[in-house]
């Protein structure tokens, strides 16, 4: 079931945008929260909004990502991030996109460019060379170590998931 945002919500949304520098992105776009086993929040059209609503639809939106006792961003979360901040973000080779694609985590010597903004032990994006958000993943080191031989980027979450996860459907 869908609902407005609680104001405890709004304000730890909110809240996370700003680490992000997405604070002003957010300020007006519609996200509305799924209860289910997880709280699951969603950005939508103002039209949408209103559909969903008063129809209550299994799916509507974005899903932008999950709210637990913390905000846990997803994919397609990553994906808007990713084209409209430049926070917390680590560029990677051609060869480790195709690894990280297929659940690989990130080496240190396949990191080709990097913001300043993350520690060990935090949340990025994982792009290619483009700037698309191919993944998420969580530092092994602060950002002047990043680059050191091994695995420096644990893969939290990836595109390739949706092809790994795909289920045989018959035509």
């Amino acid at each position: 079931m869908y609902r407005q945002l609680t104001r405890e919500e709004r304000t730890i949304l909110n809240r996370f945008f700003d680490k992000w520098d997405l604070f002003h992105y957010f300020k007006d776009k519609n996200l509305l929260v799924r209860e289910g086993k997880v709280r699951e929040f969603f950005m939508m059209t103002d039209d949408a909004k209103q559909l969903t609503l008063n129809k209550d639809p299994y799916l509507a939106g974005i899903k932008l990502g999950e709210l637990r006792k913390h905000v846990s961003l997803g994919l397609e979360g990553a994906r808007i991030f990713a084209e409209n901040a430049d926070k917390k973000k680590i560029v990677v080779t051609d060869q480790a996109e195709a690894l990280v694609l297929y659940g690989r985590d990130v080496f240190g010597q396949s990191i080709i460019q990097h913001t300043n903004d993350f520690e060990e032990n935090e949340i990025v994006l994982i792009t290619n060379r483009y700037g698309d958000a191919i993944g998420i993943g969580r530092t092994r080191y602060r950002v002047d170590k990043i680059r050191e031989k091994g695995v420096t980027v644990t893969n939290i979450a990836d595109r390739g998931w949706y092809l790994r996860e795909e289920t045989d459907f018959e035509v």
